[in-house]
């Protein structure tokens, strides 16, 4: 039966065994884009085990993939949704622990050839088999990202991981997240061998599999118990500003090597103990929440914009970082400013950007090349993208782009990154209102991943939704937004920020309410993010979007006085460097509840607000901005998800 040629039992698996009696094995699932080990993968595989234990005289196994350009990404994380309890969650695990142990049981040398991605469960099955062999490639990557959704390996990694690369090196694996590329897996001994690319891959498993003559090679655990240095260290790593009741997952993978790390097969086999309840935990829920609406974004971002030379207007902090992203995403990009200082030093901020991003001294100089000052402003005229970051005043952006439509090409497309103002405003001195677009950046531009692509009533949708292409095409994720006060973040973020200013102004303590925000999660609390913003621009966009007396009155008084904020020194806080002096004393567990009820209260309001208005998509779309524009932290699954339950 060891054989595909005329099978209709096998979707997903393909096998045949070759003239030197070693069993090919490939993983390619049918109706999916990239390999992910469904449940129908794995009953499939559960077949083929059964025949190759049963198989006589065989030299060797060996496993690769059907699909080019990639491994096995994991385990279906769709499914997941399907195991209601832990139970049904330990049931499942007990399946697949049951196969890998049967693959590693074999009593024949087994292999697996790695070209690409294989993370998670795609990780777990390979460290079943004798053998890793990787491609050179610097797209082939192994990790464990499963502290992304708020679990740990749970198809007996843990312990595989642990036998071949020891304590330090597993347990970074598992708490960062972050995988490795075929050299560093090879010097840790997560891999074993390496070649060129994915022709040589099965050469060299031939090779090594007769030379093993049907021996099973010997393996011996790297550590014969956990170090525990290595965990004392991750534990103040790892753990300083985390907390079980959030994230539970770092605290249980740390306690899970420290308790198994006598034998890497009890580690293994004491993922079902744990695993389970993380997966069904509120953190997990949420985070796999984020994870689809992460999913979400990038697929609305999808497509070729058409947009290959981008000249930004506007050489300060936002327009210079604009410039540089773009560069750095292989756009040529034209940079103008009256001042011509100003683009002198947004092209040396660009350029410590790109050495400390592309590391590599060719890329460094292609980024640097691909950005040009350009103090006329000629390269309107060529660009397929126009981005104004000037001065928030609406008369400077009206007569900006009216200089801009009569120098562009009739079909560029015209943005504003106007945080506030209405397009259809700014679009009252334009011939062609159709042409502009809202992209909304967020300070700092190279860090922060959100882009409200804005639409106005006149807007042409296509320049719309080549709006969202060029934000993905920059590495962003975007979110499209109706033309109204504030859109959606400065919408819901502004009255959360002016709920606290004015709380301070009634008497209320101001590091106790961040304290109390900074423990449910967020970033920083909403006093020291006005600090942050800037006390004279939080007050400026009151005046826009509304402000109450009481903070509006506060927020006067400082910016008369000169405080405002972290760029003058003081504000609500003295500030060091960056840092904000203050306390940040813990408070009693049910005060802070109130204060996060009653402080979060307008931006939920907003939020939902913004979705009944048609500002945003969905209730989906207004948690995504706030979690990937605010930092609103995703084990709580958004505002309004948070607020349901």
């Amino acid at each position: 039966m060891l054989n595909s040629d005329n099978r209709n039992d096998l979707s997903h698996w393909s096998i045949n065994i070759d003239d030197d009696r070693i069993a090919w094995m490939q993983i390619q699932a049918d109706g999916k884009s990239v390999n992910v080990l469904t449940h129908a993968v794995m009953n499939e595989l559960a077949t083929l085990i059964d025949e190759l234990e049963a198989a006589d005289h065989l030299a060797g196994l060996a496993l690769l993939s059907g699909k080019p350009g990639g491994f096995v990404y994991g385990a279906d994380i769709h499914e997941f949704e399907t195991l209601k309890t832990a139970a049904h969650v330990a049931n499942h695990m007990e399946l697949v622990h049951g196969l890998f142990n049967r693959i590693e049981a074999l009593a024949v040398p087994s292999c697996v050839g790695i070209d690409g991605i294989a993370v998670g469960g795609g990780l777990e099955i390979s460290l079943a088999f004798d053998r890793l062999f990787v491609t050179a490639s610097p797209k082939t990557k192994l990790g464990f990202p499963e502290i992304n959704l708020g679990i740990m390996p749970g198809y007996g990694g843990t312990g595989r991981a642990y036998g071949r690369i020891g304590t330090k090196a597993v347990l970074d694996m598992m708490l960062t997240g972050r995988p490795v590329g075929s050299k560093d897996a090879i010097a840790s001994g997560l891999a074993d061998e390496m070649v060129d690319s994915a022709d040589d891959l099965a050469m060299a498993m031939r090779a090594w599999v007769l030379s093993c003559n049907g021996a099973k090679p010997a393996r011996s655990q790297r550590e014969t118990t956990a170090d525990a240095n290595a965990i004392s260290a991750a534990r103040e790593r790892y753990l300083k500003r985390a907390r079980a009741d959030h994230t539970p997952a770092p605290f249980a993978i740390i306690d899970h090597v420290a308790a198994f790390g006598h034998d890497s097969g009890a580690m293994s086999a004491g993922e079902i103990g744990i695993f389970p309840e993380l997966m069904v935990g509120d953190a997990s829920k949420n985070l796999r929440r984020v994870f689809y609406l992460t999913d979400a974004v990038r697929k609305s971002a999808r497509g070729d914009s058409g947009i290959q030379r981008l000249h930004v207007v506007g050489a300060g902090v936002m327009g210079g970082d604009i410039a540089a992203v773009g560069a750095m995403a292989g756009l040529d990009v034209t940079l103008t400013d009256m001042n011509e200082a100003a683009i002198d030093g947004a092209i040396a901020r660009a350029a410590k950007l790109f050495e400390r991003r592309l590391k590599t001294d060719d890329k460094i100089a292609a980024a640097k090349s691909r950005l040009r000052a350009d103090k006329d402003g000629n390269g309107a005229g060529d660009a397929d993208l126009i981005i104004e970051a000037v001065a928030e005043k609406l008369a400077v952006k009206q007569a900006v782009f009216q200089a801009l439509e009569a120098a562009s090409k009739p079909d560029a497309i015209l943005a504003t990154n106007t945080s506030a103002i209405p397009l259809e405003d700014i679009a009252t001195t334009l011939k062609a209102p159709e042409r502009l677009i809202g992209l909304h950046f967020f300070n700092p531009v190279p860090v922060l991943p959100l882009v409200e692509v804005i639409w106005s009533k006149f807007s042409d949708q296509n320049m719309v939704n080549r709006g969202m292409q060029f934000a993905g095409r920059i590495g962003k994720m975007p979110i499209r937004c109706k033309s109204a006060s504030g859109f959606l973040v400065n919408r819901a973020l502004l009255p959360y920020i002016f709920k606290a200013i004015e709380a301070v102004a009634a008497g209320e303590n101001a590091d106790m309410i961040d304290e109390a925000l900074v423990d449910f999660g967020m970033p920083m609390g909403p006093i020291e993010l006005a600090d942050q913003i800037g006390l004279d621009v939080c007050l400026d966009v009151g005046v826009v979007l509304g402000i109450a007396p009481a903070a509006k009155t506060l927020l006067t008084e400082k910016c008369d006085a000169g405080t405002i904020g972290r760029k003058s020194g003081s504000g609500f806080y003295d500030w060091d460097g960056n840092r904000a002096i203050r306390p940040r004393q813990p408070q009693d567990a049910a005060i802070m509840a109130g204060i996060v009820k009653s402080m979060l209260a307008p931006m939920i309001d907003e939020c939902q607000q913004a979705v009944d208005d048609g500002v945003v998509d969905s209730v989906d779309s207004a948690d995504a901005g706030m979690i990937f524009g605010i930092g609103f932290p995703g084990f709580r699954g958004g505002p309004l998800n948070w607020a349901k339950s």
